[in-house]
């Protein structure tokens, strides 16, 4: 196991050399196909990379604090509907490249540091 993981981080496949004998038991507790073994391993580091982007993107853009549409208080805000938000979180507005701002008088948000 070691030297597949020492090959894994030879190949800068850090993650995977990480979660390497945890996908491995998975793999043979459910008995996966080779197929099935690396499309398992190669998803995970993918998803790690992506995952690791992310955080690194947010934290160089220094946002105050981070919402989500998740978090987004209909009860506070009346001017959109629960149909509209469902809609906003397929993100068809992103492939659009439209801007999304969410909008309210002063004092309706949850300010967290």
């Amino acid at each position: 196991m070691t030297q597949l993981q020492d090959i894994c981080r030879s190949l800068r496949l850090a993650e995977t050399a990480k979660e390497l004998p945890v996908l491995i038991r998975k793999a043979e507790s459910h008995q996966w196909t080779y197929h099935e073994l690396l499309y398992e391993l190669l998803r995970y580091e993918q998803i790690s990379r992506e995952e690791k982007l992310i955080s690194k993107l947010l934290k160089w853009a220094r946002f105050p604090y981070q919402k989500t549409l998740d978090e987004f208080d209909l009860k506070a805000q009346r001017s959109i509907s629960t149909k509209q938000l469902k809609q906003l979180r397929e993100l068809l507005w992103l492939e659009e490249q439209y801007n999304l701002i969410l909008l309210g008088p002063p004092g309706v948000g949850n300010y967290r540091k």
